[in-house]
């Protein structure tokens, strides 16, 4: 029988285990309160980071591999086919910032949640 996803599936499992090897309860606990809200938030519209009071936070979520901001433009000349959307928080991509994958974001979720 298969686990659904909503159920802690596989993919809840692998996110556990990147709060656990990167140390996320730790370092989400470090935060200050604004910072935690920011994580919040970026959770949600990771170009959130992308301010100049936010900025640390973001250099720490990049340090940590959770996170890119090196994203490269999105121009339709650049691309054979259509080009991506410029932003899509569905699936943690903003115009500035993006979730390496679904599983990061998904782990710091993990990692704020139980840090309440």
């Amino acid at each position: 029988m298969r686990t659904s996803l909503k159920q802690g599936g596989p993919p809840k499992k692998a996110a556990e285990r990147i709060v656990s090897l990167r140390k996320l309860l730790y370092f989400v606990n470090s935060l200050s309160m604004d910072e935690k809200k920011w994580l919040s938030e970026a959770v949600e519209d990771p170009d959130t980071l992308f301010t100049r009071e936010r900025i640390p936070l973001l250099d720490k979520l990049v340090e940590r591999n959770l996170v890119v901001d090196d994203i490269p433009p999105r121009s339709p000349d650049l691309w054979i086919d259509t080009p991506p959307p410029e932003k899509d928080t569905e699936l943690g991509i903003g115009k500035h910032v993006a979730w390496k994958t679904l599983l990061h974001r998904k782990a710091v979720k993990l990692a704020l949640k139980a840090s309440t």
